[in-house]
């Protein structure tokens, strides 16, 4: 077994407060405080030195992008990027499928594709927040929400009932970094194209939903690591304003109206309950991106309320519904604190039907009647071309 090596919470407050860090990772070796691999460390938006309108400079300054894996040298390269807020050409839901005996199933993955245009590609920053030298620009980036595990731990779908077994983790990865991941274990891309109302920068409204849900739920997910859990009268950030007392007290009411079954291992064995229990952390998480970011857009171009997305039997909070007013605080720091709810609630999809709830309601370009598919096998076919043309040897 690979020799440990831990990041002090302060090493990693420090990296992430630099105005554009860039770290090598070992995958196997390098950890955080708790024993979580510091290779699925969450994106951060540093909102200081972003700006979050639609204009010709607004833009974001996102941490932890995994820009480079090199699976076989066991290292991840993590590095901040230059995303600018409009700049997105099209939006796809990428359901990453599992095989069995060559045969794709309807379980896996899903994860959320931005591809960008070609003029305002977002750009790697060297650690004086300059572009990196020579090739600085990528097409795409992929946002997945992922169960934050030790080194070498694969996901366990039982114990992940558990909503404390593992932390939640929303990572930004270059979308070659992810397809080669999924290239080399045989996990072919199913993506599917967004079908947004439309209206201007629609889809930089989806970036921007995305991004402000991820970076909010990494911000909690850290500060329980480093055992400063966010609580009443802390203010942990200077942009982040606390929630009201209300707030707090509907969220520990949703909490323990909790649907989840006293015990649910048993009934996930005996077949009562759907295997959307066992992905949740992915496939809600994307699906509730996409939700509020088609509210939101309705709302900012006054359009009728569009139909919501059947992620949980009940609907969301009214406090986590008001992400579509536009305001960035303190809404940031109350979306976190509903999500042991939203992850302990009972959902009726699975990856392969996830396109179907999308569908449903009009979000999905159709051809002939049916939401138009690419699949991309990975080995033989690639978003970014065939492998064979990449690889000097």
């Amino acid at each position: 077994m690979t020799e440990r090596r831990e990041f002090s919470a302060a090493d990693i407050l420090d990296w992430n407060r630099a105005a554009s860090p860039v770290i090598r990772v070992r995958v196997a070796r390098d950890i955080v405080p708790g024993g979580l691999a510091l290779a699925m460390a969450p994106m951060f938006v540093k909102w200081g030195a972003s700006s979050t309108g639609f204009g010709a400079d607004d833009h974001y300054i996102v941490q932890n992008v995994n820009i480079v894996n090199n699976p076989v040298g066991n290292v991840v390269l993590l590095a901040t990027m230059k995303v600018f807020a409009a700049s997105v050409e099209s939006v796809q839901f990428v359901a990453v499928t599992t095989k069995v005996r060559r045969r794709d199933t309807p379980f896996g993955h899903a994860m959320l594709r931005f591809i960008f245009k070609e003029d305002r590609r977002p750009i790697i920053l060297d650690q004086e927040g300059r572009p990196l030298a020579n090739d600085s620009e990528v097409s795409d980036l992929v946002v997945s929400w992922e169960a934050w595990r030790p080194p070498d731990a694969s996901f366990d779908p039982v114990r992940g009932l558990d909503p404390t077994t593992y932390a939640l983790t929303p990572r930004c990865l270059v979308g070659a970094v992810r397809c080669l991941n999924d290239t080399l274990l045989n996990r072919p891309w199913h993506c599917y194209n967004l079908k947004l109302p439309d209206v201007e920068h629609a889809p930089d409204e989806m970036l921007y939903s995305c991004f402000a849900l991820a970076d909010a739920v990494a911000r909690q997910t850290v500060s329980h690591m480093i055992d400063q859990k966010i609580g009443r009268g802390v203010k942990l950030f200077d942009d982040y304003t606390e929630a009201s007392e209300s707030d707090w007290d509907a969220i520990g009411d949703y909490q323990r109206d909790s649907k989840l079954p006293e015990d649910p291992i048993r009934d996930v064995l005996e077949g009562k309950i759907s295997y959307q229990l066992l992905e949740r952390s992915c496939i809600t998480m994307a699906l509730l991106s996409l939700d509020w970011g088609n509210h939101r857009i309705h709302r900012r171009a006054g359009l009728p309320e569009p139909r919501r997305i059947a992620i949980t039997p009940e609907g969301l909070p009214s406090f986590i519904s008001e992400l579509v007013s536009g305001e960035r605080t303190p809404l940031l720091l109350r979306i976190p604190a509903v999500m042991h709810w939203v992850m302990q609630d009972q959902a009726t999809l699975v990856v392969g039907k996830a396109p179907k709830a999308l569908a449903e309601i009009g979000l999905l370009e159709r051809r002939l009647g049916r939401p138009v598919r690419t699949v991309y096998d990975n080995r033989r076919k690639t978003p970014y071309g065939r492998l064979m043309r990449h690889i000097i040897y």
